[in-house]
């Protein structure tokens, strides 16, 4: 599920396009059996994308290609007598513009659904229990209101997509994971919505009359605020606005934001409620107090795959334990990063519950690629890339990877430091985590 950069310009040259990793998210990366079932369906002329179903095909296709790109494309249903999928046909010059959109709304087919196409056989007996475990983590969630999702993107998109009113904006709070926030910039491109507000002062927010929606993860990723959810949910309730926590940082284990009346929670299921890096999806839940705006999010065409949902309900098994010894860890971690003469600044959240959970980012002493290089390319943590939640350690150089492209200006807006490294900790023992962050530290030049 994860690329694997092991050298600081590994990630320039995937960048700079002069690197195919051979795997990853696969929303970016697609897997081989999703390639082959790809090449089934080439045709002269034309790139084909494979979504997990017709009708997100049809719904992404509809609603989210600009016009151009729609114009160059077209959509065909897979049906081998035992599955259905989706089949999007664009233009050679119009691929990077269709499957951006598609990477955006997270509705890319499935490994799984793919090996089932090529074996031409039928889905594992579907289980109704996953609903129903995801919401018993989920304090105040009802299983009914528990819609799954082949995605955390799919889920985010059809939250956005059900609660926003015609003619209105969004506000987003802090930062955000990167697609999520693309989706929020390609609203009035693609809607007839107003610009979304993207707020960076976490601590101080005005709702304007003009927006139906606020957007925030709890914590703020990557810098890890926790915003003041009681006060931000009260004053969007009385401004009419619906208000979308993304929680998959935090996990039901760290924070509870029904407790706050937010009106919906979404999780990436694939990062922490995982924890295995085997399982891509998405859960969204709808407030009860609230039950009617379920009829307003679309669920069926984005429903997460059977066997995903297998392998999630297996996973979920070790969910309390690993995610407290994960938190455990972190705050070794976290007492060791303060104590470094080679670090500037530590972020981790506060204001959470069971600790502050597995997440923690800082910035070197010196923001440059020189010193970013040296630390990373020392480092001997095994795994290193873009990702977070699973039971082993991950280093992340998060504005690298996710703002490559953006400049300084830009990146000081968001409160980012180029070279602003990501650590989500796993459950190995905290020395030997330690002792592979020392080694990057270690090769660093005394300042």
């Amino acid at each position: 599920m994860t690329c694997i950069f092991p050298r600081l310009r590994d990630i320039v040259d995937y960048e700079e396009q002069r690197r195919v990793p051979e795997q990853g998210y696969p929303r970016f990366i697609p897997h081989p059996f999703v390639v082959a079932v790809q090449e089934k369906h080439r045709k002269d002329g034309y790139e084909v994308i494979a979504i997990q179903t017709p009708e997100a095909a049809s719904f992404v296709h509809s609603n989210y290609f600009d016009a151009q790109t729609r114009e160059h494309s077209e959509i065909k249903v897979g049906n081998n007598g035992k599955e259905r999928y989706g089949l999007i046909y664009v233009s050679k010059e119009y691929v990077k513009s269709a499957r951006e959109s598609v990477t955006n709304a997270g509705v890319i087919l499935n490994s799984r659904k793919a090996q089932r196409i090529l074996e031409n056989r039928f889905p594992e007996e579907k289980t109704d229990e996953l609903a129903s475990q995801l919401s018993q983590l989920e304090k105040g969630s009802n299983p009914e209101l528990t819609f799954l999702y082949t995605s955390g993107m799919a889920a985010i998109f059809s939250a956005i997509d059900g609660c926003m009113k015609k003619g209105t904006g969004a506000l987003v709070i802090g930062n955000t994971y990167v697609d999520t926030r693309k989706i929020f910039q390609k609203l009035p491109e693609r809607f007839s919505f107003k610009p979304t507000i993207f707020l960076t002062n976490e601590s101080e927010f005005d709702i304007p009359d003009s927006v139906s929606v606020v957007f925030l993860e709890i914590p703020t990723n990557p810098l890890l605020e926790v915003v003041d959810l009681k006060t931000l949910v009260n004053k969007a309730h009385k401004k009419g606005a619906l208000v979308i926590v993304d929680s998959t940082i935090a996990t039901p284990y760290h924070f509870s934001p029904f407790d706050f009346d937010v009106d919906v929670i979404i999780h990436s299921t694939s990062k922490a409620l995982s924890g295995k890096n085997n399982h891509i999806g998405g859960v969204l839940f709808v407030n009860p107090k609230n039950p009617e705006l379920s009829k307003k999010i679309l669920h069926l065409p984005f429903e997460m795959d059977d066997d995903e949902g297998i392998v999630l309900l297996e996973n979920l098994r070790s969910f309390p334990e690993r995610i407290k010894k994960m938190a455990e860890n972190a705050e070794k971690i976290v007492e060791y990063l303060i104590s470094n003469s080679s670090v500037a600044k530590v972020y981790y959240p506060t204001g959470l519950k069971h600790g502050n959970g597995h997440v923690v980012s800082f910035e070197l002493i010196n923001d440059s690629y020189e010193t970013a290089e040296v630390f990373y390319d020392n480092c001997t943590i095994p795994i290193k890339g873009p990702s977070m939640g699973f039971e082993k350690t991950m280093l992340m150089p998060y504005s690298l990877i996710t703002h490559y492209h953006d400049n300084n200006v830009t990146l000081a807006e968001m409160g980012l430091k180029r070279y602003l490294m990501r650590l989500s900790v796993g459950t190995e023992d905290p020395d030997t985590i330690i002792r592979d962050l020392a080694s990057g530290f270690s090769a660093i030049p005394a300042q």
